[in-house]
């Protein structure tokens, strides 16, 4: 994996989410077998949980998001994130596992209030 990849990859998450394409964003996400929004809830193992996660954005006031890389390791992602929603701030970080193909394969999370 390299830099481009990343970003691209990173820049279809922010457009899905921010547009509410649950469908699109869903898509990124049918290979991952391991998807943990937060460390304290237990972790979606199938692509029905993960859809099922996002269904929830739809009434959300998502006012901003940004995405950044902030480390790559072979095929694992480390990226911060930023989001405005409800006139609330949230940041945290992601960490995202690729299989050989580019597929994301695993989802972790922390986040905290702003």
């Amino acid at each position: 994996m390299n830099r481009d990849f990343a970003e691209e990859w990173l820049n279809k998450l922010k457009e899905y989410w921010f547009n509410k394409d649950i469908e699109k964003a869903v898509s990124l996400f049918t290979k991952t077998t391991f998807y943990q929004e937060t460390p304290f809830m237990k972790p979606y193992t199938t692509i029905e949980e993960i859809n099922q996660e996002w269904q929830h954005i739809k009434n959300e006031n998502i006012q901003d998001i940004e995405l950044k890389v902030l480390a790559i390791d072979n095929n694992t992602l480390i990226a911060e994130w930023l989001l405005k929603q409800n006139n609330q701030d949230f940041d945290g970080i992601y960490e995202i596992k690729f299989n050989d193909n580019l597929e994301c394969i695993y989802f972790k999370s922390w986040e905290m209030l702003k």
